[in-house]
């Protein structure tokens, strides 16, 4: 039986056309690639927004201080001295205690000086007796005048000799000159010392001063007669008690190596709570600001010397140009550039730039 022809041919035609399409399919999977996806559309594109806290802009009344450093001093610091030579027989107050005008407070060989002076009281009466009988007896014609005279110039050295002991003995007692502390002995009882040397150091507290060197462009801002406060520097505190002041001197001329211009500050005493030595702060009204806008310094940006804020508007960040003036009690008042009711950026403000999109945290 002769086979049939047709078998081959038609076997043919159907392979080539499926190894054709198994090429195509594979060829379409390796344009694609693995892990690829078609593109999203633009519409579901999230935009990445900068959190932010803002600050209403407000306007307030401020004040405008101008603060010193100086230090207390006694309005009155003398150094006593002995006004005559001789050994220290007593002294009165301890150190430390207040003592009052007039206050005795040491003795400097006061017992030889007393007697001293009865001595000579006693040489002074005598002359006078004498004097007085030899008038009478001039007046009768009994002695020449010559005698007279003698005995009236005798009785003249004795009443000096009198006035001069009696100096020395008032001498012999150191009286305090002021109402103060006595803060130091320089001598001790028993202890020779000389006319001019110094036995004692007074203070006065009741009234204390401090001194302040003022700068050029501050010292129009103070006028005499002014009334300010003091603060007493506190070491590991916080605050301070405030006390008042008044301005009693202030230098027209400047010191010619520091340029500043002296004042001179009265404080108060009374209480006693200040001492001399200590570091204050003076605080004195530079000038009133009503109505002005003062914003957090860390809210200014600085940009190659431009002072830049931001503000909110719409979602987006907005950049301003501001004019800044003084810092007030950590806050810097703005000049030009802002207005009242504003949102400024006080937080996040260096990370956006001017239209960045940006998102309100916090208000």
């Amino acid at each position: 039986m002769r086979p049939s022809s047709s078998s081959p041919h038609k076997s043919g035609m159907f392979s080539m056309p499926l190894y054709l399409l198994l090429i195509l399919l594979l060829a379409g999977c390796a344009q694609e690639g693995p892990g690829e996806s078609a593109p999203e559309s633009p519409a579901t594109v999230e935009v990445k927004r900068t959190n932010v806290v803002v600050e209403t802009v407000t306007t307030r009344d401020l004040r405008e201080l101008l603060t010193l450093p100086g230090s207390l001093e006694a309005w009155e610091d003398l150094l006593l001295a002995a006004e005559i030579d001789g050994p220290v027989r007593w002294r009165g107050p301890q150190e430390g205690e207040r003592v009052q005008v007039g206050e005795p407070l040491l003795r400097i060989d006061s017992d030889s000086r007393q007697a001293a002076l009865d001595r000579a009281r006693s040489e002074a009466e005598l002359r006078t007796v004498s004097r007085d009988r030899l008038r009478r007896l001039r007046d009768e014609k009994l002695i020449s005048p010559q005698e007279y005279d003698n005995a009236a110039a005798a009785q003249d050295a004795a009443a000096a000799e009198l006035r001069q002991a009696q100096v020395a003995l008032e001498k012999s007692t150191l009286y305090a000159p002021i109402n103060g502390v006595l803060d130091k002995w320089l001598v001790d009882r028993g202890e020779y010392v000389t006319a001019g040397m110094a036995v004692a150091e007074l203070v006065q507290v009741d009234r204390l001063k401090v001194l302040l060197e003022v700068p050029e462009k501050d010292v129009g801002f103070l006028t005499l007669g002014e009334k300010v406060s003091l603060t007493p520097a506190q070491v590991n505190q916080t605050g301070g008690e405030e006390f008042s002041g008044e301005v009693i001197h202030l230098a027209y001329k400047a010191d010619p190596l520091t340029r500043t211009y002296t004042a001179k500050v009265e404080v108060a005493n009374g209480g006693g709570r200040l001492r001399p030595g200590m570091i204050v702060r003076v605080s004195a009204l530079r000038r009133e600001l009503p109505g002005a806008i003062a914003i957090p310094l860390h809210a200014v940006v600085d940009q190659e010397g431009r002072k830049l804020v931001y503000v909110a508007e719409d979602g987006t960040a907005r950049q301003r140009d501001v004019r800044l003036g003084s810092v007030i009690d950590g806050r810097v008042v703005v000049e030009a550039g802002l207005s009242p009711g504003e949102a400024l950026l006080v937080k996040g403000q260096h990370l956006v730039n001017d239209g960045s999109p940006i998102v309100i945290v916090e208000p």
